[in-house]
């Protein structure tokens, strides 16, 4: 995992698991803290070191709770060595096969 901030000013976890790498917002839905302090299970999920909440690294979705609400997804493009971030219009999260 790796945080990073976007011009806009928004916090990114980005994750790689193999060749695939995916965005969330990096910030968990239950209170706030960085998602990229925690860690990355064998299941695919990333879980919050604070309170336990897990989400889906390629879906966002809540897996396991405290946490309600998903993690918003970015959509990512690896062009060569560079790692290439955007953000879904406002309020949307791209489908899986879109990002």
């Amino acid at each position: 995992m790796l945080s990073v901030v976007l011009p806009s000013g928004t916090r990114v976890c980005l994750i790689r698991r193999g060749e695939q790498v995916t965005a969330l917002r990096d910030e968990c839905t239950h209170q706030g803290m960085p998602l990229s302090a925690g860690e990355v299970l064998p299941d695919g999920t990333i879980e919050c070191p604070w309170h336990g909440a897990r989400f889906d690294c390629v879906t966002g979705q809540v897996r396991r709770g405290p946490a309600e609400d998903d993690v918003a997804v970015l959509t990512v493009l690896v062009a060569g060595t560079q790692v290439l971030v955007g953000e879904p219009p406002a309020g949307q999260v791209p489908p899986p096969g879109q990002r």
